[in-house]
């Protein structure tokens, strides 16, 4: 989102140590203790909701809006999501991930399928609050977080088994590789770790403590994100992450920033995937990062990991970045949708993923 300047003195990466990479043991399992779990939160909801319905864990990172009523309630990103249109987002129904790091782990009333059925065979939808700069698909205001899915194999209803991570291009082809942590404290008169500003500190930490994520490259620094492959490109680079494709105004068919279908419910506008691959917004989607179920591959050796659907769904802000107007990158959410299968087999070629 469009932010504020930020008036602090963190200590960037690379700058007295406060990068580092993880145990040679404990990267993965890092990552997962982070997102603790909390007392489920359920959206009020009929049964097979298309959205996430329940918060499994929420653990952000600091950040200038994680104390802020408006963007610290991980619930705002159950349910459908509130578009605002390409060029200006709307802000009334997000969370804030918050810095490096900081991560959010939702669940479902159903199980999510790997449906080759699915418009173009992609499965589920990340919203966001990103937007094209002057309404320049090319350029956008993005800030990046990955995507890790897990299957319920063991049956208990927690998110317990393995995270697999979706694997697009800005991440190496063994994922494990990537990850890095931040060390956070809130001891704000002392400029070794950030944060320099107490309301930046979340809810509940205290002391000195850790952040990990699968870290982007610098393109994600922002907070203008530019298509690698060029601003006349009609091919779109970037997929397989969240927070990067805008969330269309409900109804608008045609990604103009108006209304062409105001009788158009969430559950059917939200759950129609737009093409990862293309620049712009596919008509007739609701905008969002569409992903396929099949671009998940194990961490430690970027295998495919053959994955039958998942039940839990880990979203975590993976770029180290503050910028000078517009203050920490940190993704914000607001929502995550099951693909709707619309009667009959896609007729679009499956998207091709890792693997």
């Amino acid at each position: 989102m469009h932010k504020p300047t930020w008036q602090s003195g963190r200590v960037e990466p690379g700058s007295g140590g406060q990068r580092s990479t993880p145990p040679s043991l404990g990267g993965v399992r890092l990552v997962r203790a982070l997102c603790v779990p909390l007392a489920t939160l359920a959206a009020p909801a009929l049964a097979q909701s298309p959205f996430a319905t329940r918060v499994i864990a929420f653990n952000p990172a600091p950040g200038q809006f994680v104390q802020h009523p408006q963007f610290n309630d991980a619930a705002s990103a159950l349910g459908a999501p509130i578009g605002g249109g390409t060029i200006a987002p709307d802000l009334t129904k997000l969370v804030s991930l918050g810095g490096f790091g900081g991560c959010l782990t939702l669940g479902f009333d159903h199980r999510i399928l790997d449906d080759p059925r699915n418009p173009m065979g992609l499965d589920a939808i990340v919203y966001g609050n990103a937007s094209f700069v002057n309404g320049h698909p090319n350029r956008r205001f993005a800030e990046a977080a990955t995507i890790e899915i897990s299957l319920d194999a063991n049956g208990n209803g927690l998110a317990d088994d393995a995270w697999l991570v979706v694997r697009g291009p800005q991440l190496p082809l063994v994922p494990q590789a990537s990850i890095a942590g931040v060390t956070w404290d809130d001891n704000i008169p002392d400029p070794t770790f950030a944060p320099a500003e107490p309301s930046w500190i979340p809810q509940g930490r205290t002391g000195q403590w850790q952040t990990w994520a699968y870290a982007l490259p610098a393109l994600f620094a922002g907070p203008v994100v530019v298509n690698p492959l060029g601003l006349g490109s009609s091919t779109e680079a970037v997929w397989g992450l969240a927070d990067h494709t805008p969330t269309l105004l409900l109804g608008d068919l045609d990604g103009d920033n108006m209304v062409d279908d105001p009788g158009t419910s969430p559950a059917w506008f939200y759950t129609i995937p737009d093409d990862p691959f293309a620049v712009g917004i596919t008509p007739g989607s609701g905008g969002g990062d569409a992903f396929d179920i099949a671009w998940a591959v194990d961490p430690a050796t970027g295998l495919p990991a053959n994955l039958p659907g998942f039940d839990f769904i880990r979203l975590t802000t993976a770029i180290d970045s503050v910028h000078a107007t517009f203050g920490e990158i940190s993704a914000e959410i607001g929502g995550v949708a099951d693909v709707r299968f619309l009667g009959k087999r896609a007729t679009t070629t499956r998207i091709v993923g890792p693997g």
